[in-house]
C-alpha cells in the first residue's frame, strides 16, 4: 500500500505540473503578436484559474471511488479492522456503530466469517457479518446509532447518573417494566443498608421470596457513573436517553454534562502567543515588595485588589526567591506564590524524536502540556495528572492506541463505594503506558491541579486538539488505530517530574 500511495501522489503532482504549464502559457509571446491579439475586437476569454488543492482533492476522491467503490455503515457496536482477511490477524484499529466507511468489492471468504472480509479504506480488512451493512450507495440503516462527532470537543452527549440503582433497559420500557425494575432496585438498597452479604445474594438471585432482577434490565447504574448518549426517545410522555450501546435510561434520572469551557493556547501567528505561558490555577491576589528597615524584602498583599481568577493567562516573567521563598515575578513587578501559577516553558526535543515529528511534553510539577512539531511548540495547556496515590509515570513513552472514545471503569467487588467509577466513552483517548492515557475529562475542571487515577486529564477541547496533532492519524471512518506491529507511526509522550 505505501507504494500505491506514493504512485498516486506522483500521478497527482504530474497532473498539477501539466496544469501549471497550460495556465502559464509557456514562453513569453512577442510584443507584436500580443498587440495583434489586443486589436482583434472583444476581450479574449481567459482560461479559468485552477485550484491545485481542489484538483488534488478531486483526484484523491476519484482514486478512492475506484479502489473502494462500495459503501458501508457499521451497525455492530465495535468491529476490529484486521491486517489480513483472517479473524486472528493483527488488529490495525476499530470501527464503531454509526461509522461510514468505504469498501472494496469481492470480499474474501474466511473461517468464522460467512460474509467474507472486505478490504477497508485505506487499509486492512473487516468481517461484514460482525455488523457492517454494505451497498453500492451510502446505506440508510435504522440499526446504526449516531456517529461520533469527530469535529466537536465531545463526540457524544454525556450524562451523569443522579441516583443509585438506576435501571438501564435493553429496550424502551413500559410503565410496568419500570415498576418491576424499581421494585427490585429499592429492595436491593434496603438490604444493602442492613446487610451487604444479603444484598449480594439478592443480586446473585439466591434469595427465595425476593424479587428477581428483570430480564429486560441490562444492568443497574450507581450514582456518579457517566453514560454516553446517541439520542433521546419518548414513550407515552416518558423520555429516555438511547445510549451509544443501544440501551435506554430514563432522562429524569440523568443530568447533562457539557464539559468545562477551559481551553489552551495555539502557539502561532494568529494568536501571537509564545512560550513561556502561565495560568493561574487558583484564585490569586498578587503581592508587592516592601522593604524592611534593615533593607531586606518582604511581600505584602493588597487586600483591596481584585484577585486573578483561576485559569486566567498571567503576564509571567520569571521565578524569583524573596525572603528565601520561591515566587513568580510578573512582568508588571508584582508577585504570586509558587503554587498559584502553572508555567509552560519550552523544552529541547528528546532523543529519538525526528525534526518533523509531533510529540508532547508534560511537566508534572507545573501540570502543563506542550505539543511540538519537531523543535517548534504549537500548543500549550493545563492538565490534571494522577493524585499522589495514583501517580502518573514519568519517562519517554509512545502512543500505542488512539481512540475517539474508550470506556474506563473500576467497579469490581474489591473496590470501595467511594472509589467506584464508570465513565462510558471517555473522549479523545490516547494510551501510552498500559492503561495510562491522555484523554478528555468532561466531569471536572480542575486543570492545573492533580486530579486523576493516573491518566493525564485534559479539557475536552484540548484533548481534541492534541488528538489531531499526534500520530497515529486515525483514518476517515475509523474509531481508533493502534501502532503496535501495524506500521502506523507513533508520537512520543515525554513526562518529566519538573
Amino acid at each position: 500500500m505505501p507504494g500505491l500511495k506514493s504512485s498516486r501522489y506522483l500521478f497527482a503532482l504530474t497532473a498539477l505540473c501539466a496544469v501549471g504549464v497550460a495556465s502559464c502559457g509557456g514562453r513569453e509571446r512577442p510584443k507584436a503578436a500580443a498587440a495583434k491579439v489586443e486589436n482583434e475586437g472583444p476581450e479574449q476569454e481567459k482560461a479559468p484559474k485552477v485550484d491545485p488543492a481542489a484538483q488534488l482533492e478531486a483526484q484523491k476522491q476519484a482514486e478512492l471511488d475506484h479502489a473502494f467503490p462500495l459503501h458501508g455503515v457499521v451497525t455492530g457496536l465495535q468491529i476490529r479492522v484486521r491486517q489480513k482477511p483472517d479473524p486472528d490477524a493483527t488488529t490495525l484499529g476499530w470501527l464503531r456503530s454509526g461509522s461510514r466507511i468505504r469498501l472494496a468489492k469481492d470480499p474474501q471468504k474466511a473461517r468464522n466469517c460467512a460474509t467474507g472480509f472486505y478490504a477497508v479504506a485505506p487499509r486492512g480488512y473487516a468481517c461484514a457479518g460482525e455488523g457492517i451493512e454494505v451497498a453500492d450507495k451510502p446505506p440508510k440503516s435504522i440499526l446504526a446509532t449516531t456517529q461520533a462527532a469527530k469535529d466537536a470537543a465531545l463526540p457524544y452527549a454525556y450524562y451523569f447518573v443522579k441516583d443509585f440503582m438506576v435501571p438501564e433497559f435493553h429496550r424502551l420500557p413500559t410503565r410496568e417494566d419500570q415498576r418491576q425494575a424499581r421494585e427490585y432496585g429499592t429492595r436491593y438498597l434496603e438490604l444493602k443498608d442492613k446487610n451487604e452479604k444479603l444484598a449480594a445474594r439478592l443480586k446473585a438471585g439466591e434469595l427465595a421470596n425476593e424479587p428477581k432482577s428483570p430480564a429486560f434490565v441490562k444492568r443497574y447504574l450507581d450514582r456518579g457513573f457517566f453514560v454516553a448518549g446517541a439520542g433521546i426517545e419518548e414513550r407515552k410522555s416518558r423520555k429516555f436517553v438511547r445510549t451509544v450501546r443501544g440501551s435506554y435510561i430514563q432522562l429524569a434520572q440523568l443530568e447533562t454534562r457539557t464539559g468545562p469551557s477551559f481551553k489552551g493556547i495555539a502557539l502561532d501567528e494568529e494568536t501571537g502567543q509564545e512560550l513561556p505561558l502561565a495560568w493561574a490555577v487558583r484564585d490569586a491576589r498578587p503581592f508587592v515588595i516592601k522593604y524592611r528597615d534593615d533593607g531586606s524584602q518582604r511581600l505584602i498583599a493588597n487586600e483591596e485588589e481584585e484577585p486573578i481568577e483561576r485559569h486566567t493567562l498571567v503576564p509571567w516573567e520569571k521565578f524569583e526567591r524573596v525572603d528565601n521563598k520561591l515566587y513568580h515575578r510578573l512582568k508588571d513587578g508584582r508577585y504570586l506564590k509558587f503554587w498559584f501559577l502553572a508555567v509552560a516553558q519550552k523544552r529541547p526535543r528528546p532523543k529519538g524524536v525526528g525534526a518533523d515529528e509531533p510529540w508532547v511534553h508534560i511537566n508534572l510539577e507545573q501540570q502543563t502540556l506542550v505539543a511540538y512539531s519537531g523543535d517548534t511548540p504549537v500548543y500549550a495547556t493545563l492538565v490534571s495528572s494522577g493524585l499522589p496515590e495514583h501517580e502518573t509515570p514519568s519517562g519517554l513513552f509512545e502512543i500505542r492506541t488512539k481512540q475517539v472514545s474508550a470506556t474506563m471503569s473500576d467497579i469490581g467487588p474489591e473496590v470501595g463505594d467511594d472509589e467506584r467509577y464508570s465513565i462510558e466513552d471517555v473522549p479523545w483517548t490516547q494510551y501510552f503506558s498500559g492503561s495510562v492515557a491522555l484523554h478528555g475529562a468532561f466531569w471536572h475542571e480542575r486543570f492545573g491541579l492533580q486530579r486523576s487515577h493516573g491518566c493525564v486529564n485534559l479539557s475536552p477541547r484540548d484533548a481534541h486538539e492534541i488528538f489531531n496533532i499526534t500520530w497515529p492519524d486515525v483514518p476517515d471512518g475509523w474509531h481508533g488505530a493502534t501502532t503496535e506491529n501495524t506500521g502506523f507511526r507513533s508520537s512520543k509522550v515525554w513526562i518529566t517530574e519538573k
